[in-house]
C-alpha cells in the first residue's frame, strides 16, 4: 500500500500508456485525411507547402498553419511505408502525451497539494476524449503538450523570470503560434498580464524577441509570397464557416465545398480560379470570404449575437443540438458535463480582484471560449483547454477538503 501512495504518479504513466495503446489498437486512423492527408501529399510530391491546387497544380499555403505538416512530413521521410508510418504517429503522439499527463501533474502542485494534484492528474490521463486523441492523426495531442509547456514554464515566470523558464516560455509561444495562428493574441495577453505582475519591461521584450526570432522565418517565407507578415491567413474562411444562414455551433462544412455549400461566392472564386495558378491565391481567396462573410452578418446581426452566446456557452458547457458524429455518446458527454460545470463553479470560488496565477488561469480560459466564439467549436477543441478545467474544478475540492 505504501508503495502505491509513494508511486502513484509512476501508476498513474502505466496505466495511462496501457489504456492510450489500447485506444491505438481499436480506434487508430488508416490514413492522414482532410487537410493534412492534402499538405503531407503536396510537399511529398511537389515539396511545396500546399493545401489547394488549381488547375492541377499547387499554390503556397497560408490557410494552414505548417507545425503539424512539418511534424508529418519529418516522420515519414524515415518511414516510406503507410502503415509503418502511421504507427511511428500515433506511438509519438502516445509518447508526448505521457509528458503532458507528467507536466499537468507540475502544474497543479503549483496550486494544490500533492494529493489533490494527484487526482487532478487521474482525472487528465483517464479523460475519453484524451485517451482516444492519441489514436488519431490530428494536431491536438501536439497542441496539448505545447500548451502544457507553455503554461508550466509560464506559472515559473509569475514567480520568477530567470532565463530557463524565459526561453521555455518563448519556444512553447513560438512552436504553438505555427501549430496555431491565433495563439499570438493569448501570448501577447499573457505578456501583457506578466508585465503587470512582475513590471519587468526589458526580460518580457527579451522573451518576445527570442519568440519572433523562432518565427521568423515562416514569416519572412510568407512575406515574401504573400507581401504580409503573419502566420496564417484564414479569418475570413473561419468567420464565414461560423457564420453562414446555415451555420450551427460547430460551424458549415466547407473544406473543399465552398461553392457547393455557399453559392454566394461562386461566380467570384470560379473567377479567381481562371486565372490559372497564382502564388496569392490562399491570401485572395480568404478576401472573398470574408467579404461575404461580412455582408452575411451585416443582414442580419441579432442573429450573429445570438449564435456568438450560444457559441460561448456551448463552448463552456455542451452544445444542446450538436449535430457532430458521436458528441452524445456517454463516453464524451458525461465527462464534458461535469468538468463544464465543475469549471464554472471553480471560477466563481477561486476569482479574486488581483493579479495572481489563480486570475490568469480564469482569464486564459474565457479568453479563448471568448475568441472562438466569434467564429465555430468543434469537440476537440475543449480538449486543448482541458488542463485549465481541471485547475478550476480542484478549487472546490481544495474549498471542501482544505486539509487533503
Amino acid at each position: 500500500m505504501n508503495f502505491l501512495v509513494k508511486h502513484n504518479l509512476v501508476l498513474i504513466l502505466v496505466f495511462s500508456f496501457l489504456l492510450r495503446l489500447l485506444a491505438i489498437m481499436i480506434f487508430r486512423d488508416l490514413k492522414v485525411d482532410n487537410e493534412w492527408g492534402i499538405l503531407l501529399d503536396n510537399l511529398e510530391t511537389s515539396g511545396i507547402l500546399s493545401v489547394h491546387s488549381i488547375q492541377g497544380t499547387p499554390v503556397p499555403n497560408i490557410f494552414m498553419p505548417p507545425l503539424y505538416p512539418f511534424f508529418l512530413y519529418s516522420i515519414k521521410i524515415f518511414f516510406r511505408d503507410i502503415d509503418t508510418f502511421l504507427w511511428v504517429i500515433q506511438f509519438t503522439q502516445l509518447f508526448l502525451s505521457l509528458i503532458t499527463i507528467y507536466l499537468t501533474h507540475k502544474i497543479l502542485l503549483q496550486f494544490f497539494s500533492k494529493n489533490i494534484s494527484t487526482i487532478g492528474t487521474l482525472i487528465f490521463a483517464l479523460f475519453p476524449i484524451n485517451v482516444y486523441s492519441v489514436s488519431q492523426i490530428s494536431s491536438i495531442i501536439l497542441q496539448v503538450f505545447l500548451f502544457n509547456v507553455f503554461l508550466y514554464s509560464y506559472l515559473k515566470l509569475l514567480k520568477n523570470i530567470n532565463n530557463k523558464y524565459i526561453i521555455l516560455f518563448s519556444l512553447s509561444s513560438a512552436l504553438l503560434m505555427l501549430l496555431r495562428g491565433e495563439y499570438f493574441i493569448f501570448v501577447i495577453l499573457s505578456l501583457i498580464y506578466l508585465y503587470f505582475k512582475k513590471k519587468q519591461l526589458t526580460k518580457i521584450l527579451i522573451i518576445s524577441l527570442i519568440t519572433v526570432l523562432i518565427i521568423s522565418p515562416y514569416l519572412y517565407r510568407n512575406y515574401k509570397i504573400f507581401g504580409v507578415v503573419t502566420i496564417t491567413k484564414s479569418v475570413g474562411y473561419n468567420l464565414l464557416k461560423g457564420s453562414h444562414p446555415r451555420t450551427k455551433v460547430e460551424g458549415v462544412g466547407m473544406m473543399g465545398n465552398i461553392e457547393r455549400v455557399i453559392p454566394e461566392v461562386r461566380s467570384k472564386l470560379d473567377k479567381l480560379k481562371s486565372k490559372g495558378p497564382q502564388l496569392n491565391y490562399d491570401l485572395l481567396q480568404d478576401q472573398i470570404l470574408m467579404d461575404q462573410a461580412i455582408l452575411f452578418i451585416k443582414a442580419d446581426p441579432s442573429r450573429y449575437i445570438q449564435l456568438y452566446l450560444k457559441k460561448f456557452l456551448s463552448f463552456m458547457f455542451i452544445d444542446l443540438n450538436a449535430a457532430y458524429p458521436n458528441y452524445y455518446s456517454p463516453m464524451h458527454i458525461i465527462p464534458k458535463s461535469i468538468i463544464a460545470i465543475t469549471s464554472f463553479i471553480g471560477i466563481i470560488l477561486a476569482f479574486r480582484f488581483k493579479v495572481s496565477s489563480t486570475n490568469y488561469i480564469i482569464l486564459f480560459y474565457l479568453a479563448n471560449i471568448g475568441l472562438f466564439s466569434f467564429f465555430f467549436i468543434l469537440p476537440r477543441y475543449s480538449l486543448s483547454l482541458l488542463t485549465i478545467q481541471i485547475i478550476l474544478s480542484l478549487f472546490i475540492l481544495k474549498k471542501l477538503k482544505p486539509d487533503l
